[in-house]
């Protein structure tokens, strides 16, 4: 019965913009097409999609965060190793150390070298689809925004006209009222005429809670949960933060040259 009424009064042109609304002729902007309720409907579920879709996108980048850092942790250790051996290959590199002694000292030094390579391929994979994640949630949020915003906006508006409508329908039952005690007579006309006011009040009434209820509460308002790299938002003190020191790309450390002591040797 309750979407009988409303959509009685939505016909009547009972909305915000109709060129039947007395109110209609104060405003100076230019009219806009009603917002219906299932419309409204569609651009929630959307709104909901884009929220779904951004918690994904912020759950992929926090997993690829965590492996980023455990990448660039190899590969700083990786590069520290390598560079240490290297070191030790220059100070084994004479006549104080023998060529076994060196030739083990050189292979230690090959294989942390080895591992540094491998550990800067894993880094600049790795790198690579933290960047795609970093801005997919970065577009992610970007959307999640509009469209929370541009459904916030539907909504209000929807709201207005609903409230619109039930002015306008206590408009027309005054000056129904107004007319009929106008021409009344008796006392049963005057108790007519404002029972039937006093009726269309209650069914307005009525008709704008339906109304208000079918298009239900404000839309939660997407937070930001990760801040990254040089990102700062005053108002998500809460937010994880996800930042690196990079490590800078070393020079790949040269293989020494034996001497001539371990040439010969």
């Amino acid at each position: 019965m309750k979407k009988i009424i409303i959509a009685t009064l939505l016909s009547a042109g009972l909305i915000m913009g109709s060129t039947s609304v007395v109110f209609a002729a104060e405003t100076t902007s230019a009219p806009t097409a009603p917002v219906t309720l299932a419309a409204y409907k569609v651009q929630l579920a959307t709104y909901n999609t884009a929220l779904v879709a951004y918690d994904s996108a912020t759950v992929t980048i926090k997993a690829q965060a965590v492996a980023f850092g455990i990448a660039a942790k190899t590969y700083k250790t990786a590069y520290e190793t390598a560079l240490v051996n290297y070191k030790a290959v220059l100070k084994a590199n004479g006549p104080a150390t023998t060529p076994a002694q060196y030739a083990v000292i050189l292979a230690a030094y090959n294989t942390a070298l080895t591992t540094y390579n491998n550990a800067t391929v894993t880094f600049k994979a790795q790198l690579g689809v933290f960047n795609i994640a970093k801005q997919n949630y970065k577009l992610a949020y970007e959307n999640v925004v509009r469209i929370y915003k541009a459904t916030v906006n539907m909504r209000e508006n929807l709201r207005k006209s609903i409230n619109t409508a039930f002015e306008v329908a206590i408009h027309n039952a005054n000056a129904t009222l107004a007319t009929a005690m106008a021409v009344a007579i008796t006392a049963e006309q005057k108790l007519a005429a404002t029972t039937a006011r006093q009726n269309t009040v209650t069914l307005s009434i009525a008709t704008r809670k339906a109304a208000l209820d079918a298009v239900g509460d404000k839309p939660v308002k997407p937070v930001k949960k990760v801040k990254i790299d040089a990102d700062h938002d005053d108002d998500d003190d809460d937010d994880d933060d996800i930042k690196f020191d990079k490590p800078a790309k070393p020079a790949k450390p040269a293989k020494p040259a034996k001497s001539n002591k371990h040439n010969k040797g």
